[in-house]
């Protein structure tokens, strides 16, 4: 069974051979390993089963950024003033280039399940203005907020649009809307202004009929309910196990949603290999059965060690049906 079979019959709630997987570490680490190992070596050293294509993520306007220690940081938002937004030049989606990569990765590695990455606004505004500002703005110039995210789901309609066109697995729509607590906004903010650019941009692809995955870091389960019923997600990611009871995401949703995650980033870095084990098989106990998982991590810490990544593989590939 070749990784894209694998893939489908796990988001279809079928049994593959055993659980697919993917993982992303800290993109430092991920250089080294590259380095090390070769280009795409968590296809070439570790045979992870998906490929997230990113490069169809159309170049919007962006504030002045700087890196320290291996991540962005703004330094100057782009626009101080809500009424500049209206100004703002939004990106061709039209553009040959931003399918280039996408077009390498179906082209090289037909075998592997892959996944046009679709961020949304919350994460395109994120890259204009500190989410002090946005979070402000939404209370002070709805309606400013409102137009902006209308113009930028459009662009992103339309990238879906032609990325479903291809040979894809499932798109795969991405914001931030929680952290470890709860809601960064409350439900009916989130039906105001988020929703409804998230729906438009899902239904892209459920009108060519691929799956769509939806990635939001942070305590969701306020949102279930709504990602499964209301917006038709297949595959929600990370689930962090730490922050929510998988099992109960397992027991609720199976056969109408799977996992796309579920092993705790924040861990894996800072135990034995023998405990990196038993999390990953605790993980198949609790959400593998019957299909409905592909095991994936967020961002692995930079100390994570070869060991340790070894171990987590070996054990994602024991875990077999």
């Amino acid at each position: 069974m070749n990784s894209r079979e694998r893939v489908e019959r796990a988001i279809n709630f079928e049994k593959p051979d055993r659980v697919p997987f993917n993982f992303w570490m800290d993109r430092r680490r991920m250089a080294e390993l590259d380095a090390k190992h070769g280009a795409d070596f968590r296809l070439t050293r570790y045979d992870a089963d998906v490929i997230e294509s990113y490069a169809c993520f159309p170049p919007f306007p962006s504030a002045d950024h700087e890196m320290k220690a291996g991540t962005s940081w703004m330094v100057k938002e782009l626009f101080e003033d809500w009424g500049e937004a209206k100004d703002l030049d939004m990106p061709d989606p039209q553009a040959p280039a931003l399918y280039e990569w996408l077009d390498y990765h179906l082209k090289t590695f037909p075998d592997k399940a892959i996944i046009a990455n679709s961020p949304n606004v919350l994460t395109i505004i994120e890259m204009m203005r500190t989410q002090e500002n946005l979070y402000l703005g939404m209370c002070m110039y709805p309606e400013e907020v409102k137009a902006l995210f209308h113009r930028i789901s459009d662009v992103m309609a339309a990238v879906a649009e032609n990325v479903c066109q291809r040979d894809i697995t499932a798109l795969y729509v991405q914001d931030d809307v929680a952290f470890k607590n709860g809601l960064l906004l409350s439900i009916e903010q989130c039906r105001e202004f988020v929703f409804p650019h998230w729906k438009k941009v899902i239904d892209v692809g459920h009108a060519h009929g691929k799956p769509v995955f939806f990635h939001t870091d942070g305590k969701v389960d306020s949102l279930w309910e709504i990602f499964s019923e209301e917006l038709g997600v297949r595959m929600l990611n990370p689930l962090q196990p730490e922050l929510q009871d998988i099992a109960e995401f397992k027991r609720r949703y199976h056969g109408r949603m799977g996992c796309y995650g579920g092993l705790q980033t924040s861990l894996l870095h800072d135990v034995s290999p023998e405990k990196i084990r038993e999390h990953v098989r605790d993980l198949f106990e609790k959400c593998g059965r019957n299909g409905g998982l592909i095991m994936s991590t967020h961002d692995i810490d930079y100390s994570m060690s070869d060991e340790q990544l070894d171990a987590m593989v070996d054990a994602i590939k024991d875990c077999t049906y």
